[in-house]
């Protein structure tokens, strides 16, 4: 498809270019970040010369790429797209506009692998007021945003105030997706984790342990996701001196 586009139409025609994102996007499932990164560098380049740095083509060729260097480590690289790409957003957009919400909450996950926590969580709490007023409590963004809130503030240490989020997305997403749903189990493996991290092992293992039956039944013993399960789990297992014994020598507990 991408030779075609490119021998009938040209390196810059825009289905050309856009077989070229396509591609670069398998590359990057692939995990052969180098290969996207190059591609979308070239995908850049050219949108840029063609249209100009503020059109939307440009401003997503940026992000696409920024998500490249981000997989690859490049943070700083990855960092001074993101900034670009939303300043421009919020300039031409305004704030509440769902294509600055989304460059607010790249480069707010960007912060928090930089360790700038603090930074992250301004960003994130702007991004979740946001979604609240204008989408209210039970639409899919606002739960994506208290969630990636929550996870900053458990990483500060405020426990409490994570805790009080992933209550509120599992109530919703229990409500609103049944128990069953992924995005249920999800909510009740991350509410069970900080549990856990609060001292509240009790209920942190009750919740798991659901998510792992739920997953067990309905993906198998293999899957990723019920492996995952089992590692949560096992994490809030009381520890034995057995158990102690047995990682000490390299033994599965």
């Amino acid at each position: 498809m991408l030779e075609t586009h490119r021998r009938l139409q040209g390196e810059e025609h825009p289905d050309t270019l856009t077989a070229v994102t396509n591609l670069a996007a398998t590359l990057y499932l692939q995990c052969d970040l180098a290969g996207a990164r190059e591609l979308q560098e070239r995908v850049l380049e050219k949108i840029r010369r063609g249209q100009g740095e503020e059109h939307p083509h440009t401003l997503a060729a940026m992000s696409n790429l920024a998500a490249t260097l981000k997989a690859l480590g490049d943070l700083a690289a990855a960092r001074n797209l993101q900034e670009q790409v939303l300043e421009t957003r919020r300039r031409l957009l305004g704030e509440d506009h769902p294509e600055t919400l989304s460059a607010v909450t790249n480069l707010a996950g960007t912060l928090c692998s930089q360790g700038d926590l603090a930074g992250a969580r301004e960003l994130q709490e702007q991004v979740l007021e946001a979604c609240l007023r204008l989408l209210g409590e039970e639409h899919p963004s606002s739960l994506m945003a208290m969630n990636n809130l929550a996870v900053t503030l458990k990483a500060l240490g405020d426990l409490v105030a994570a805790r009080k989020l992933q209550e509120q997305v599992l109530e919703t997403r229990l409500r609103v997706l049944g128990e069953e749903h992924t995005n249920s189990l999800w909510a009740m493996s991350n509410l069970a984790l900080t549990l856990n991290s609060q001292g509240d092992r009790a209920r942190a293992r009750k919740l798991e342990e659901q998510v792992l039956e739920t997953r067990r039944r309905l993906l198998g013993e293999e899957h990723p996701d019920t492996m995952t399960a089992k590692k949560n789990l096992a994490r809030m297992k009381p520890r034995t001196l057995r158990h102690w014994l047995l990682l000490l020598f390299g033994q599965n507990s």
